[in-house]
């Protein structure tokens, strides 16, 4: 009877020994993946923030160009009508 109560006690122990060391084991598998895992998000994000300040630099070069030859337009708009409201013998020769 002693016999079988420590073979049995024995395997308990054992289980729970090994159970522990499997618990460990993939406790710190993820944490040596989560640190993988933030870098390569931070690379990640790093490159997005990039490609967009690169674009908006792009769109904010663009919109100054379309604004330069839209207020070159209305400047040669201005000055064609006020060379028509002159009376025609001040008009000068541009």
């Amino acid at each position: 009877m002693f016999a079988i109560l420590f073979i049995v006690i024995a395997l308990n122990f054992y289980i729970l020994v090994i159970r522990r060391n499997k618990k460990d084991n993939i406790r710190r598998k993820r944490m040596r993946r989560v640190p993988l895992d933030e870098a390569k998000q931070a690379l990640w994000r790093d490159r997005e923030v990039a490609r967009r300040i690169e674009r908006e630099q792009d769109d904010a070069v663009e919109r100054i160009k379309l604004r330069n030859e839209t207020l070159a337009l209305y400047e040669e708009v201005r000055r064609r009508h006020a060379n028509d409201d002159k009376p025609e013998g001040e008009q000068s020769d541009e």
